[in-house]
């Protein structure tokens, strides 16, 4: 009997640790946060190194996430939507390109701020758009001197 009532005792407590490490998760990272941006939206003619979480950074620091993708069957694009920070105000003319971390690194959403004096508001979409370099093509580049081989 007191084997038993051990066991129940110690896996109580392991339960509790468990459920102790899942709220410190939770509570730390993004994933129980509040939404605090607003959305805006993008088109990719090639957006695919794109997935829901990806970072939208400017000037290196995280300012907001994707947080939706899907395919535009009329006008054969990846329509990507993002939530921005409520506190980044973006202008009309700002820039979006899919660079990444290096050669192997993530990819991420670089936002390039623009000048203009009228501020995208929610659900707008930014209009200068640069989907991912395809790397193959880019050594093809190099090494052949011209796009799609020589001829």
């Amino acid at each position: 009997m007191e084997r038993n009532t051990l066991e129940t005792v110690l896996g109580a407590v392991v339960l509790l640790v468990a459920a102790g490490f899942l709220y410190l998760i939770y509570s730390e990272t993004e994933i129980g946060a509040a939404s605090s941006g607003y959305p805006l939206e993008l088109r990719f003619d090639s957006g695919g190194s794109t997935i829901v979480g990806t970072d939208v950074r400017i000037a290196g620091v995280k300012v907001g996430t994707v947080v939706d993708q899907r395919f535009d069957a009329e006008a054969y694009q990846a329509v990507v939507t993002i939530e921005v920070n409520n506190e980044v105000k973006l202008p009309k003319d700002t820039s979006a390109v899919v660079t990444s971390d290096g050669l192997l690194g993530d990819n991420y959403i670089l936002l390039n701020i623009g000048g203009d004096a009228e501020m995208l508001a929610p659900k707008e979409r930014i209009r200068n758009v640069q989907g991912a370099i395809n790397l193959a093509d880019l050594i093809n580049k190099f090494v052949v001197g011209t796009e799609g081989g020589a001829n």
